[in-house]
């Protein structure tokens, strides 16, 4: 169910979201790795993309409805494989978890604040993106 819900929401931001600006992008270094959040507005009465990508890969991207509350869960499979490194946290999984939390401002959504964890390593910190 997670894979689809993944998959449904990966789509709809390849495919059917217009963005009415560029992306607004904020970086963060954590244990090596570049950590990269996004906010890509959608046009009039369309949703906004949220995307997470470590070192310029697309980790996901969701939007809004969905980005309050992420949980993604990873199994490292045995032997030979290829990993982020931040997934070597020394357990068989690991976990990124966290959301872009509405704030309002006299009844309207002013802004939304992004925190996420990648196992323990908290990966994004109070990133704010602000809305006009």
């Amino acid at each position: 169910m997670k894979f689809l819900l993944s998959f449904v929401c990966l789509m709809g931001a390849a495919f059917g979201v217009q963005a009415a600006e560029a992306p607004q992008c904020k970086q963060q270094t954590v244990e090596k790795s570049v950590i990269e959040m996004c906010l890509v507005k959608g046009a009039a009465f369309q949703h906004d993309i949220y995307t997470l990508k470590a070192d310029k890969a697309l980790i996901f991207a969701l939007v809004d409805d969905y980005a309050d509350k992420v949980q993604l869960e990873h199994t490292i499979p045995d032997g030979e494989t290829l990993e982020f490194p931040l997934s070597m946290q020394g357990g068989k999984t690991v976990t990124i978890k966290g959301g872009c939390v509405p704030e309002s401002k006299d009844g309207f959504e002013s802004a939304r604040i992004c925190n996420f964890y990648w196992g323990k390593h908290q990966i994004v910190k109070d990133v704010r993106f602000e809305f006009d």
